[in-house]
Order: C-alpha cells, then structure tokens, then sequence
C-alpha cells in the first residue's frame, strides 16, 4: 500500500483555462521552491478540457504537462482522473496517473497513529446510468471520431465545451451535502478510513466517530490547498 506523507498538498476543481491560470502559478511557486511538499496530489478537473484523444484540448495543457514531469524530480505527483482530465497516462512518464478505474487510490500512514485513506475524483459509486455516460465518454473510438469531427469544424466542439465551462458556476453550495456526504462515504466501505474527494467543490469536512470525510473545494474559487499533518490527529491545513 501506498504511503500517505506528512505535508502532502492536495488540490482539486482547479479548472484551468485561457482566463484562469491560478494552477500555474502554484506550480511556479513549486519550481521557484516557495512552497515545498514531498507529494502532491491532482484530485482531478485541474483542466476544464485535458483528454489524450482530443488533440484540440493539448496546446493549452502542453506548458503545465512539462512543467509537471520536471517536478517529479523534487516529488511524488498523483493525478487523478477527473470527468473533464482523462485518459491522460500518453501525457505522462513520471506523474503517477491514477484513472477512474482505479479509484479510489488507498494509501496508509503510521505516522501519529495508523490511518487509512481513500481518494477519488469523486465521479464513482454514482448512479448506474450516470456512470455508464461517464465511461462512455472514455471510449477511445468515440472520442477518436469526436476529434475528427473537430477538426473537420475547426475546433467548434472543444470551444463550445470550454465557452460552457467558463460561464460555468463553480462555487454554489449543494443544499443537504451533509446528507450526500455521508451517503458517498458508507459506499467506499471506508470502516472508518478517510474518505478524500473533490468534484463536488463544497469543502465539507466530517470527523465523526464512524466518517472521516473530506469534501475538498475548488482551487479555482480562492486558489487554496491543503497540507495534510499529523499531530497525532490528521489535519488537512488550508494555505
């Protein structure tokens, strides 16, 4: 199993695009070394559009994909899928690409006291027809004919995607998330591991005596992260 370390940052929602570049900053201030972590892990939608079949959605990403790879040489980088960031493992050699089917990704520390963790996106264990559009939009011969289709309509469907996802509210609150949340958490069959998603962009944070569970928000509403310590309590620290 994997380890969980100490000062690990996660980040989730950052929905990178051509009028929001919050995420590239925060990878500068990596590689100027002003802030310091031994993992960081991607939760997910860090890209409004990001998709190995769609070449349209590439150039923008390009700059952030290099810039990922040379930070692996300072520390561990997960990224987990999200439901606009996928099939993304031809991008990379040395980020660890964590896709949808592998959800959620466990990990384990000793540190402070033994503790277990389940991260996902957050787009799994949802309704059986939600998640088979979902894994439909996966298939690499559909979106192999999509980007043809693209391309003979000089990008009209990648710029109506993104053109939505810029419009797109990202910071609402979802009445009665408590209630969800403690729904999403008895489908991981947790048993009293953390549960860490992103996708809903709610910041909820559960530490009961059965739910550990952490709802994370979107770095694209107020650029914020989280440090995960152990103290022996584990505390996720917004910076």
């Amino acid at each position: 199993m994997l380890t969980l370390k100490e000062g690990a940052f996660f980040i989730a929602d950052a929905h990178e695009n051509e009028d929001r570049r919050g995420f590239w900053d925060f990878l500068q201030a990596l590689e100027r070394g002003e802030i310091h972590t031994p993992q960081l892990f991607l939760m997910g939608d860090i890209f409004d559009l990001l998709v190995w079949e769609i070449s349209a959605s590439h150039s923008f990403a390009m700059p952030y994909i290099v810039l990922l790879e040379k930070l692996c040489e300072k520390m561990e980088i997960y990224y987990l899928e999200g439901n606009h960031d996928f099939n993304l493992s031809r991008f990379f050699q040395k980020v660890r690409v964590i896709p949808l089917q592998n959800q959620p990704l466990v990990l384990h520390t000793s540190k402070g006291k033994d503790e277990n963790f389940f991260l996902a996106h957050g787009d799994i264990f949802l309704n059986p027809i939600l998640q088979f559009l979902l894994k439909s939009l996966r298939n690499r011969f559909l979106l192999r004919f999509l980007n043809v289709l693209n391309f003979l309509t000089f990008s009209s469907i990648s710029k109506q995607i993104l053109a939505r996802q810029k419009k797109k509210n990202l910071f609402y609150k979802i009445e009665n998330f408590k209630i969800l949340a403690y729904k999403r958490y008895e489908k991981y069959q947790a048993k009293g591991a953390w549960v860490i998603e992103g996708h809903y962009h709610q910041n909820l944070f559960l530490r009961e005596e059965r739910v550990k569970y952490f709802n994370l928000p979107s770095f694209a509403y107020e650029r914020s992260f989280f440090v995960v310590k152990f103290s022996p309590e584990v505390k996720f620290e917004k910076q």
